[in-house]
């Protein structure tokens, strides 16, 4: 795993890219809805029953504390007892440039790098970084089930094949992940020779044109995989709580969603007759949440509120509303989060590059 310095050239690139594909979104939303402005979501947001949208933002808040509560778990199994902000500031890393690059790659190596800075060896970082990647993608298929155990017929009321086929591709993708990664733990041998053999098609094909640079990267990235497993694998409590903790995250970052459509529910009138509970709503933003998985851009900007104002069609009927209810909720799971993801990454870079170093 890389611990390169976050280059501030390619930084700047992304953030421009995701602005674009922010500003674009927006000038979509508001000229193909009759009546929705920005002053209809001002007035949406007055309405919200306030208790539900400070709810929606401790949720926010938690969602990355989760992330870095595992982080921390995984880190004390190793020997290394980092503070609770330390560990609030690796998560935040992994947020915020996973916002700002094509299908979160940004993420991880952000986090490596802080936590290599703060004392932590990159093959224990590399260990903990990987462990709590394998318990997401656990967690994320575990709800995934429960989801379309206890609401099947929900996504089968989704009216658009597109947006299902988005949330079925998203969650395969996740799967294909997590197959791998079981596999590795099985034999490392046998995925090798798949990749390998992935990899002379593309280059017979010449999709791929350096063959032995890819086949040994694949390589080292297996073992390196496998060990970083087996570095915790004795731990079985440390993977259990990074595994709930995970859990937990998902379930914190859904309660987002539930918790504006609830707070607009409350004060509302024109949503007053909508008849839903709890479950349903939380299987809904999880269909939402699954979707995105199917979409390479920063964020899924763009597809995301797609297919939120698609799936929540089903439920709120009068568009305003519904726009509305997209945009509140993106903001704070996404919007809000990425920057204030950012500003505690901007905190933690200047105490690690000119606090510390001036102490």
């Amino acid at each position: 795993m890389e611990t390169k310095k976050p280059s501030l050239k390619k930084t700047i690139v992304n953030v421009a890219v995701l602005l674009a594909l922010i500003g674009l979104t927006f000038f979509i939303i508001f000229h193909n809805n009759d009546g929705f402005s920005p002053a209809s979501v001002g007035d949406f947001v007055s309405k919200i029953h306030w208790p539900f949208l400070v709810g929606a933002f401790v949720c926010m808040f938690l969602n990355i504390g989760f992330k870095g509560m595992s982080i921390g778990v995984l880190s004390r199994a190793l020997g290394y007892k980092k503070g609770p902000l330390r560990n609030y500031a690796y998560a935040s890393a992994d947020i915020y440039f996973s916002a700002i690059t094509p299908s979160a790659t940004g993420g991880q190596p952000a986090s490596a790098y802080y936590m290599v800075k703060d004392g932590i060896p990159i093959s224990h970082t590399t260990a903990i970084l990987s462990v709590n990647l394998l318990m997401y993608t656990a967690s994320l298929m575990a709800l995934s089930l429960i989801t379309f155990i206890l609401r099947p017929n929900l996504f089968a009321g989704i009216q658009s094949w597109i947006v299902k086929v988005c949330v079925i591709v998203g969650l395969l993708v996740q799967l294909l992940f997590l197959s791998i990664y079981v596999m590795i733990m099985v034999s490392e041998k046998l995925v090798i020779k798949i990749a390998t053999w992935l990899v002379k098609i593309g280059a017979f094909f010449r999709i791929i044109k350096h063959k032995k640079e890819y086949i040994g990267r694949i390589d080292a990235s297996v073992h390196r995989f496998k060990a970083s497993v087996q570095l915790l694998s004795h731990n079985k409590k440390a993977m259990i709580a990074s595994f709930l903790l995970n859990f937990i995250e998902r379930i914190v970052y859904i309660s987002i969603g539930v918790l504006v459509f609830y707070g607009a529910l409350y004060n509302i009138p024109e949503l007053a007759g909508v008849k839903i509970n709890v479950i349903d709503i939380y299987a809904l933003e999880a269909f939402c949440w699954f979707g995105s998985y199917c979409v390479p851009l920063p964020g899924a900007v763009g597809a995301s509120e797609a297919i939120f104002n698609n799936v929540f069609s089903m439920v709120i009927s009068n568009v305003v509303l519904l726009s509305s209810t997209m945009l509140i909720t993106r903001g704070i799971n996404f919007y809000i989060s990425f920057l204030f993801a950012g500003l505690v990454t901007v905190i933690h870079h200047v105490r690690v590059h000119f606090l510390t170093k001036t102490s």
